[in-house]
């Protein structure tokens, strides 16, 4: 069982809490008023269980006590969330948490409320990937409050727990994409992965000379995450990418703006304009392997949570879903989770799963890839490790 305060480090000053409320006056701006110092508390635990206390505070003294109030708010106010941050919460349900006191007092002369206690419940329970969203409301009859920080958020998720993971050295996987990906447009790769030594030209997705992403090239860095074919993007500073580390990796190309964007753990470290692009990822779309020119040219290391879209994600989505996603979001048209539970062996060929609807299968090979005449694939089974993905 785990405990948090609400309160939490940071406190905003109360005049910038003002200012950001265009329908009070001046005068009222100096007024002492009630608020929490935390919109959004985030909370991802392993355990079952987790014990909170509610802390509301005041922007300045008062000579009076204080009476508050704590109600949980509805579904308005978690679509009021969603819509702000891009997400897709789900209203926390009666069952999955109990307030002990909802009331409390500032006493005269402090700043902050009695704890209240908020217990959560049944966190194992919930579905993997989905952010239950529980909104707290602070209220008083004594003093009026910010009305922007006069609610708090609890965003509860089940935190995803990665175990086993695919070696992607010797097996690579081989992706044939429909006739549709000769013309490709907005489209964004993501991957968790994990090197274990660098290799000059590092494939970790994508098609050779179109749209591939990977570490290094001819006077660059071994370590240095890029893009490169149609859209060139490096990252500026590669001590940010280290060997024996879990990183999630994402590139995202949007149409409709031209922009081309590298993130790392869900933060945004580069991006670039590039305009109109189209690409062929029909051709030659592989997972930790580049082409059967330089067949050293692959991933020396781990991978895990491979994903393929015909949608740009954000920001905020890339790092909400780091490690899981629905397969039936929209625009996942690729998604091979690599976690040893999902290849089979089918026609002597050993096949990785498309968690995705569309059954984008890949095959998993040792060798080359085929692609000249009299030369031909070779399939070997996943080598699948145990392993922990953390990052």
């Amino acid at each position: 069982m785990k405990r948090i305060n609400l309160l939490y480090a940071g406190a905003l000053v109360a005049l910038s809490f003002f200012q950001a409320s265009c329908n009070d006056s001046e005068k009222d701006l100096l007024k002492p008023k009630l608020y929490f110092e935390s919109n959004v508390i985030k909370v991802e635990v392993e355990d079952d269980t987790y014990e909170c206390e509610l802390v509301s505070r005041l922007s300045d003294m008062v000579k009076n006590d204080v009476n508050v109030t704590y109600q949980i708010g509805g579904q308005d106010l978690v679509d009021e969330y969603n819509q702000k941050h891009g997400t897709t919460g789900k209203l926390m349900s009666v069952g999955n948490y109990v307030m002990g006191e909802s009331a409390s007092v500032i006493k005269a002369g402090d700043l902050y409320a009695d704890a209240c206690e908020l217990s959560l419940k049944n966190i194992s329970k919930g579905e993997d990937g989905v952010s239950y969203i529980l909104p707290v409301v602070v209220n008083s009859s004594d003093i009026a409050k910010i009305n922007a920080t006069g609610v708090t958020f609890v965003v509860v998720k089940k935190p995803i727990i990665i175990n086993k993971v695919y070696d992607i050295n010797p097996t690579w996987l081989d992706v044939r994409l429909p006739d549709a990906f000769k013309k490709a447009s907005t489209v964004t790769y993501e991957a968790l992965v994990y090197a274990d030594r660098w290799k000059n030209l590092g494939t970790i997705m994508g098609n050779e000379g179109v749209l591939i992403l990977r570490t290094g090239d001819l006077n660059h860095p071994d370590n240095e995450l890029q893009v490169a074919g149609n859209v060139a993007l490096q990252i500026p500073d590669v001590s940010i990418f280290q060997l024996n580390k879990w990183y999630h990796v994402a590139f995202t190309y949007d149409a409709s703006s031209g922009m081309a964007t590298l993130y790392l753990n869900g933060e945004k470290i580069v991006d670039k304009t590039v305009g109109t692009q189209t690409f062929d990822l029909n051709e030659r779309f592989c997972i930790g392997y580049a082409y059967d020119y330089d067949r050293s040219r692959r991933w020396y290391g781990y991978m895990s949570e491979v994903r393929l879209w015909t949608v740009a994600r954000t920001a905020n989505q890339i790092r909400e879903n780091m490690m899981y996603v629905d397969p039936k979001t929209d625009g996942l048209v690729g998604y091979w989770k690599l976690n040893g539970e999902d290849y089979e062996k089918r026609n002597d060929q050993w096949v990785v799963l498309d968690q995705s609807p569309h059954h984008n299968d890949a095959t998993s090979n040792i060798g080359i890839r085929g692609e000249n005449p009299n030369t031909s694939q070779t399939f070997a089974e996943p080598t699948v490790v145990d392993m922990r993905v953390e990052l």
